[in-house]
């Protein structure tokens, strides 16, 4: 069958996030060289085959984006507005109801078995009923992880593993410096951002540039300390607001 240009984009700025994780073998399956290989191709906009059914093996993401199509009516998972919804944010989020997250958390991504029952029970108790679907929600909240290593989150690892944004300073071979605001932790164990730092973050991998077309002034989001996309003003307000109501509902020990 073939793909619309809607579902083409769709993967493509889904690969763009999922990549880095996958490559460092903490999400998604063991098919690395096949995802850089497809990654090689949009970067220079022309994508290959599709890997649409690597995609579909991510046990925390693929749920996600089904349980987003789903309750807004969209019968396609990787249609670029959802597959921006998990990722970045947009108004479709508003359309999953709180009930509907929590069946989906509790029977489609079974976190009974991830959690174990204690943990799981603490989270039925506390879930908050203004949870919605993001990637962010998800790190901040569930507090381990649900791909292949279960974990405790540390504070380096949620900066990390949480979609955050930066703008580019500076543009190099292999990487950009970026102006980004990292996570802080205070005494009582409550996370918020910090003030702006500059840094490195990586736009390479396997000889193959990951943004091909970045400038300085350019606004990236940023994954597992790699460039994903640029995003537009719009984007990064809508990445910023909902990351901030993530780490609120996290703060309130309200889930």
């Amino acid at each position: 069958m073939q793909q619309s240009n809607q579902e083409i984009k769709g993967i493509s700025r889904c690969v763009r996030y999922a990549f880095m994780p996958n490559r460092l073998h903490l999400c998604g399956p063991e098919n690395q060289a096949d995802i850089l290989e497809f990654y090689a191709t949009i970067s220079k906009k022309r994508p290959g085959k599709s890997i649409r059914p690597l995609l579909e093996s991510f046990e925390t993401m693929y749920p996600y984006l089904e349980l987003l199509a789903r309750e807004n009516q969209n019968k396609n998972p990787f249609d670029e507005k959802i597959v921006e919804a998990y990722w970045v944010g947009n108004r479709l989020l508003d359309n999953v109801g709180g009930k509907s997250l929590f069946k989906h958390l509790s029977e489609t991504v079974n976190l009974k078995k991830h959690l174990g029952f204690k943990e799981f029970i603490k989270f039925a108790e506390n879930f908050n009923i203004d949870s919605f679907p993001h990637h962010n929600f998800h790190i901040f909240n569930i507090y381990r992880r649900t791909g292949k290593t279960k974990e405790l989150h540390n504070l380096a690892s949620y900066d990390a593993c949480r979609i955050s944004w930066g703008k580019i300073v500076d543009v190099g071979k292999k990487y950009l410096r970026v102006k980004t605001n990292p996570l802080k932790m205070d005494g009582r164990g409550k996370i918020y951002e910090d003030s702006a730092i500059e840094k490195e973050i990586l736009n390479e991998a396997e000889d193959s540039q990951l943004l091909t077309d970045a400038k300085s002034g350019d606004y990236v989001s940023l994954h597992w300390g790699a460039v994903c996309e640029k995003l537009s003003k719009e984007q990064v307000l809508n990445l910023q607001k909902f990351t901030d109501l993530a780490l609120a509902l996290a703060n309130s020990n309200s889930l």
